[in-house]
């Protein structure tokens, strides 16, 4: 029982090194700015990124999309803008916020082999909250690539919607490829999205946090409200 104790202890003990030592890693590789090599072309398009406050979302005119696949992302009628993002299946559905976060969904989607998703939401116009950046057309076309290379499909070129209710009526899930993990988080997605682009971000950041460290600040007005409209 007592050789139990201590290695029970001892576990714990590394654990908590563990965690400290991926803490220490996410905040230093936050700050560090990425450089990517200069794009000779005119950042006359503008594109974005949001958080809801666990997940970071990219954005950009739904206009830039090929027409196919705009097709099959079915988006409502007078979109201009469309919010893509990248995560566990599981835990996108179930943790649209902090406050709805539990242990058995972290546990899932950090340690666990799990299915993940796309998370598609449709605007009529901007928000004052998101993080804008300006691009080049070549920059766009990246970033554009790598959004719809993370869809799962078939060899006709079809992506997959789950049947699932999204957080509002303008919003809908997707198959996705790839495996969620410690290091591979919704908001690392993201942040490889920008480096695609050859946008300033952070190294590595599993926080949202650290991605938006690197971005314009958000002007939000005292009276502005969010709303998917």
């Amino acid at each position: 029982m007592k050789s139990i104790f201590k290695a029970l202890k001892k576990l714990l003990f590394l654990l908590i090194v563990a965690i400290g030592l991926y803490m220490l890693a996410a905040l230093v590789l936050s700050l560090v700015k990425t450089r990517p090599r200069p794009i000779s072309c005119v950042k006359q398009l503008e594109v974005y990124v949001s958080s809801n406050g666990v997940h970071l979302d990219v954005i950009i005119p739904a206009e830039s999309l090929e027409r196919e696949f705009a097709k099959q992302l079915k988006l409502p009628r007078g979109t201009k803008f469309v919010a893509f993002g990248w995560g566990d299946k599981n835990f996108y559905i179930k943790t649209p916020q902090w406050k709805d976060l539990t242990v058995p969904n972290a546990f899932t989607a950090l340690f666990l082999k799990s299915a993940t998703a796309m998370h598609v939401t449709a605007y009529k116009q901007t928000s004052p909250a998101w993080r804008k950046t300006k691009i080049c057309p070549a920059q766009l076309n990246r970033l554009v690539a790598y959004i719809s290379k993370s869809f799962t499909k078939d060899y006709e070129g079809q992506i997959y919607r789950i049947d699932i209710k999204g957080y509002t009526i303008n919003d809908s899930f997707f198959t996705a490829r790839g495996s969620f993990s410690l290091f591979k988080t919704c908001n690392v997605w993201v942040n490889q999205a920008l480096k695609t682009a050859a946008i300033e971000t952070s190294i590595w950041s599993p926080f949202d946090f650290g991605v938006l460290h690197h971005l314009p600040e958000a002007r939000l007005p005292a009276t502005w409200e969010e709303s998917g409209d």
